[in-house]
């Protein structure tokens, strides 16, 4: 191995005395002025394209595929210089051999055999400058592929489709002077110098790169030729040249070694890899296929392959849930990107930091988008996504990816968390990057106000004045890192604490403070306490709709509210009016608010003598559930929790199991419930279920949906069985909609339109689908094998399906009531007149 980095392969009398033995005939190598650009001519080792040409020289792109070689040939009448730009070759001679790395070269002169062979896994490209320009001018001596003596190729060699080959376009008509362009692991820049400018330009080069000349010749100061058209030196050997000078104009094209190129997709995935993501969530695809090798190939990260997007979307999001992480979807164009719209309205809605990728056709020839559909399977859907992400962006120039994903990550973390969207063209997503000239994001860093010590100060008066305070935490305390904090600021206050359907996992059944989760479908005796409080701290809570019911008025009524969001917006709703209205993140809050409550040490005794005797009153038992034929699933779910050990994960579908859940389930410490709260999305539980797992290190999962869930999910038993994942499946099994059917019945005569397909065409069996994914299924469908069901249940070690037989029509009780008017309007109830409705004097006391 030679350490020059242009070698020179002169004309030896082999290479004379070998041309001399072979018979050819001079027109074959004649010039016949085909027009080659446009055209990509193909090899049996690869191909070649011609990328530039002048009356002087002509340049190639050469790709070798790994372990293959041209001929032995030489060119009679033509100086050549080789580059390789991409990977590494050896290259031989009669008399020897040289292996080249990306940046080194080769000088050769006319009639020196010669014969290049790719060393590299991925195959090399190689850039060929030849002078004078004439294609034919090839004679072969020896040739693995059997074209010894034959001319160079015809016609049905060459294809016009440049879109399967890595082609490097320069347009021809004019020279691209100044023009840089990133090829493998090198750049190339042309050049033109006149005599007045000099060429102290290239001096400045570093020493080891390669300067070709295209138009025009070096001389030194006695006006000798030292370089002149087609030939290939270093910077550091031109330097050598005694006073280097230019007579009239001199075209160059520069090849730079460049250590930092990186493909596209190579940096995101090492880019996620920097930001601690360690497992992505993908679905295959035309449009992310280079986005699926460079995760494929990088070690550092995992990648969890769904049946579907609308389900990888709901994983990520629940990964994200449970992790505390980034979660990173990767999908492909068209319907692939709207599939996961489901999982990612439900992350926007309910602040989950999630960052989708998705694949796109080429925008070449649409870079505006303003064509409806140009490419196969293509769809605009950054606009259709912006709505419910906090930053949506196309990248076409791949030297803004670094920015992109800074900003995507930073704005899916900062303030409110939540989705993110990249779209990346296939085009783009193939392309060489220089690392060095790649923009960066300068985030503008919030400054975090302090909150003013008259705002403490004032909570605190607040606090001291009142007698039924209240503590209201929600799932923002958990976003924010602020649950070790929130039990410390539950002990220093000492009063009755409730928590929202999402931050129901903050707070241990069993804490002598915890008097449950107030909402439409909450605890009888949470909405009790707050209804009757008097001062009311709201921590990380939206305090939406489901929690503070429609008749917004009477919430809380009496109680003076202050209200704790990141989101000012929700600080600003029509539907609150808080006292005190504090944009902080809740862990700033907790502490600020810890250190100003030094002393404080007021007794609220009574009053959370109040609170037990409504615990004691409205406990799960006082609502009459009782099993019929069948199973009551409120007190199925109560007994399961009782089962279950500390530190557990359940997750479960929105709906009625999630009314089920918050009413009936009781909390161990540790113990975390992931739902989709929010848009209480059908069919969440199972793929929610395998985003978790692959966060809980085999650990086993509880996963809870109602029929029409499963139904929706049974595509993704083939990703439990097939990753083996331990997730253990709870499936409600009744007549399907409980909770519109409900509405049917009280205020629409009973018609159950649109929900009685269960009813009329019955539900598939579960153990028949189940056994054809190796799945066992245990059936409880009366209340005398619960324990024993249960038991087996709990007990496996793989997965497994529960079906539960639920009563018929099962009522959801307690709920939020509603009187109608005789113009047909609904007016809600105060959230603590829950259905079925209690005795009015016992309302009223």
């Amino acid at each position: 191995m030679s350490s020059a980095i242009i070698e020179r392969f002169l004309i030896t009398e082999k290479d004379k005395k070998a041309l001399s033995q072979i018979v050819f005939d001079s027109k074959d190598t004649s010039d016949d002025f085909f027009d080659y650009s446009k055209v990509v001519v193909k090899k049996p080792w690869g191909y070649e394209y011609l990328i530039f040409e002048n009356e002087s020289v002509a340049v190639w792109i050469l790709y070798l595929k790994e372990g293959a070689l041209t001929s032995m040939h030489c060119h009679p009448n033509k100086k050549t210089s080789l580059v390789v730009l991409q990977g590494n070759v050896v290259c031989s001679t009669l008399i020897g051999q040289f292996e080249r790395a990306a940046g080194e070269g080769l000088l050769i002169d006319k009639g020196a055999f010669h014969q290049t062979r790719s060393i590299s896994e991925l195959g090399a490209f190689v850039m060929e400058i030849e002078t004078p320009v004439n294609k034919r001018d090839l004679v072969r001596l020896k040739d693995k592929y059997g074209r010894e003596g034959k001319g160079y190729e015809k016609s049905d060699k060459h294809s016009v489709n440049l879109q399967n080959y890595n082609y490097l376009e320069l347009h021809a008509t004019e020279t691209p002077y100044n023009l840089k362009k990133q090829f493998g692991q090198c750049s190339l820049t042309f050049k033109k110098i006149s005599r007045s400018q000099g060429i102290d330009e290239l001096f400045t080069l570093n020493k080891e790169d390669v300067i070709s000349v295209l138009r025009g010749q070096i001389l030194n100061q006695n006006g000798q030729t030292v370089i002149e058209v087609g030939d290939t030196i270093t910077v550091e050997e031109l330097k050598k040249t005694v006073g280097p000078h230019v007579a009239n104009f001199t075209e160059i094209l520069v090849t730079k070694k460049i250590d930092t190129l990186i493909k596209t997709t190579d940096y995101i995935s090492r880019f996620l890899v920097e930001h601690g993501v360690k497992t992505v969530f993908i679905v295959p695809g035309n449009a992310n296929v280079h986005l699926l090798d460079s995760i494929g190939r990088g070690e550092e990260l995992s990648f969890f392959c769904l049946q579907g997007e609308c389900s990888a979307s709901m994983a990520a999001e629940a990964y994200s849930s449970i992790s505390g992480e980034l979660g990173v979807l990767v999908v492909s164009s068209g319907s692939s990107g709207t599939n996961a719209i489901s999982g990612i309205a439900r992350a926007w809605v309910d602040s989950t930091p999630i960052l989708v990728i998705s694949g796109q056709d080429r925008i070449e020839f649409d870079p505006e988008n303003q064509v409806r559909q140009l490419g196969n399977k293509s769809l605009n859907i950054i606009d259709i996504v912006k709505p419910i992400t906090k930053y949506a962006v196309q990248v076409t120039d791949p030297n803004t990816i670094r920015y992109h994903l800074e900003k995507a990550v930073f704005l899916a973390k900062a303030d409110r968390s939540g989705p993110v969207w990249i779209d990346l063209p296939i085009d783009v997503q193939g392309r060489i990057l220089d690392e060095k000239e790649l923009q960066t994001y300068e985030p503008k860093q919030p400054s975090i106000e302090t909150i003013s010590p008259d705002i403490i100060s004032a909570i605190r008066e607040l606090m001291v004045q009142a007698k039924r305070p209240v503590l209201l935490g929600g799932n923002g305390i958990r976003l924010a890192g602020g649950e070790t904090a929130f039990l410390e600021l539950i002990n220093r206050l000492g009063i009755p604490t409730l928590t929202s359907r999402r931050g129901a996992d903050l707070l241990a059944e069993d804490h002598p403070l915890n008097f449950g989760r107030p909402g439409v479908y909450g605890h009888r005796k949470a909405n009790f306490v707050i209804q009757n409080s008097d001062f009311l701290l709201s921590i990380g809570s939206r305090l939406s709709i489901p929690l503070i019911g429609r008749n917004t008025e009477s919430f809380a009524r009496e109680a003076k509210k202050i209200i704790v969001d990141i989101d000012r917006h929700e600080l600003e709703k029509l539907t609150l009016k808080p006292d005190i209205a504090i944009c902080h993140s809740a862990d700033h809050f907790i502490k600020t608010l810890l250190e100003g409550l030094s002393g404080f040490n007021e007794d609220y005794s009574n009053w959370i003598g109040q609170c037990q005797d409504l615990s004691s009153k409205f406990s799960i038992m006082s609502e009459d559930y009782q099993h019929k034929t069948q199973i009551n699933p409120y007190l199925f779910i109560h007994q399961f929790s009782e089962h279950l050990q500390e530190d557990e994960i359940i997750v479960y579908d929105g709906g009625s199991i999630m009314n089920y859940v918050m009413q009936a389930f009781q909390l161990k410490r540790g113990q975390r419930l992931i739902c989709s709260t929010g848009l209480e999305l059908p069919g969440f539980a199972v793929p929610g279920a395998i985003g978790v797992s692959q966060w809980s290190n085999n650990k086993s999962i509880y996963c809870l949906c109602e029929g029409q869930g499963m139904q929706l999910s049974m595509p993704e038993l083939q990703t439990i069985a097939t990753y083996q994942l331990p997730i253990k499946i709870l499936t409600f099994r009744s007549q399907g909609n409980a909770t519109i059917r409900k509405i049917q019945k009280d205020f629409f005569g009973s018609r159950y339109v649109g929900t009685d397909n269960e009813i009329l065409f019955g539900c598939p069996a579960t153990e028949e689908i189940a056994n054809v994914f190796g799945i066992p299924v245990i059936e409880i469908k009366n209340p005398d094998k619960i324990a024993d069901g249960l038991q087996e249940f709990i007990s496996q070690k793989r997965s497994v399906i529960c079906e539960i037989q639920v009563d018929s029509d099962q009522e959801l009780n307690p709920r939020m009531g509603f009187t109608i008017k005789d113009d047909g309007k609904w007016l809600a109830k105060p959230l603590e007149d829950m259905y079925p409705f209690l005795e009015r004097d016992v309302l009223q006391n």
